[in-house]
């Protein structure tokens, strides 16, 4: 039997790490660009430079797209456009439970408006699309390595707060590439976001190997879920902690391999999270960027790791792992 997104189109899935700006389709942000007639920045191409499908040097070219995607929203009505029109795409691919990602300080930015205000916009155009597509579909806000501080990150829980009256926003996030330094007092707001207000925190650690990053979150953020994780897979201690505490890895097979963080599929360390007993949901990162959904990730996954079948579980895994619909023990998918 051939194996591709096909065999797993119909399968029932939740996707817990996927990027808003990544998800929508490159045909409607190259529209939005052109109806809101956006300033595109000198070397910057719509046509070329909304995906990547090869893999490139490293995250600093990865991230190229968002050069574009970030330019957008242009008012609450584009946002809408952005919102639905993803939640269409992940739906068409049987996704029916989502936790999207996105930083609103860049939306507030670009719309000259407070972050309650964008935090109001982000949550009626959720419900919006919500309602459109029948998916359950909740945020993940997210601070960024580039730019956050800890000013930042305590008006995002303040806005949160005002704003969560939908109770769609499950989660918080810190993204970005690891590189860039941080302060690691920031840990706090992640703390007082899940042990005060009940969310859940999702850090992107380890994604370039650097194993302190991944100590880090689970240490010192009390994280719920890993992204990507890489680093974790060389280091039995690491692996015995997840394992232990039961952090779930959000992994992401196509788009390491993109970025050149694994050099081919099939050496992908999650065979190391499977050993190891670590809790793992596959995930589609940015799928509109890298043109490959969910279901082609299953496939990847079937066709690369044949002697592992997780996917009689892999909803249930999703599921209990998530922010918004976490399952007990007795529960049933």
């Amino acid at each position: 039997m051939t194996i591709s997104g096909s065999n797993f189109r119909s399968q029932k899935k939740a996707e817990l790490h996927a990027h808003l700006n990544g998800c929508v389709p490159t045909h409607v942000v190259q529209q939005l660009l052109e109806k809101f007639n956006v300033t595109i920045p000198e070397g910057y191409d719509p046509a070329r430079d909304l995906q990547v499908t090869k893999p490139v040097a490293g995250l600093a070219e990865y991230f190229k797209p968002w050069h574009l995607l970030k330019l957008l929203p242009i008012g609450q009505a584009c946002l809408n456009r952005m919102t639905s029109s993803a939640l269409a795409v992940l739906r068409e691919d049987g996704i029916d439970y989502v936790e999207l990602r996105n930083s609103p300080f860049s939306i507030a930015t670009v719309n000259g408006i407070s972050l309650e205000e964008c935090l109001n916009w982000m949550t009626d155009s959720l419900a919006l699309a919500r309602e459109e597509s029948g998916v359950d579909a909740r945020l993940i806000l997210g601070l960024s390595r580039l730019d956050c501080n800890p000013t930042q990150a305590r008006k995002l829980l303040d806005a949160i707060r005002t704003v969560n009256n939908r109770e769609l926003v499950v989660g918080l996030d810190l993204s970005g590439d690891e590189d860039n330094p941080i302060d690691s007092s920031l840990s706090r707001y992640f703390r007082e976001g899940k042990d005060e207000m009940g969310l859940g925190v999702s850090i992107h650690a380890g994604e370039t190997f650097l194993a302190a990053n991944v100590d880090w979150a689970i240490h010192e953020c009390n994280a719920d879920r890993i992204g990507h994780a890489l680093a974790a897979a060389a280091e039995p201690r690491l692996l015995d902690l997840l394992a232990t505490k039961q952090v779930c890895v959000e992994v992401c097979l196509y788009s390491n391999f993109l970025t050149g963080k694994v050099t081919t599929i099939e050496n992908h360390p999650v065979r190391n999270f499977i050993d190891s007993r670590v809790p793992f949901v596959l995930c589609a990162d940015n799928p509109s960027v890298h043109n490959m959904p969910l279901s082609e990730e299953y496939a990847l996954f079937a066709l690369h790791f044949p002697d592992n079948d997780v996917f009689g579980t892999m909803y249930e895994t999703q599921l209990k792992h998530s922010f918004g619909k976490r399952l007990r023990s007795d529960d049933k998918v």
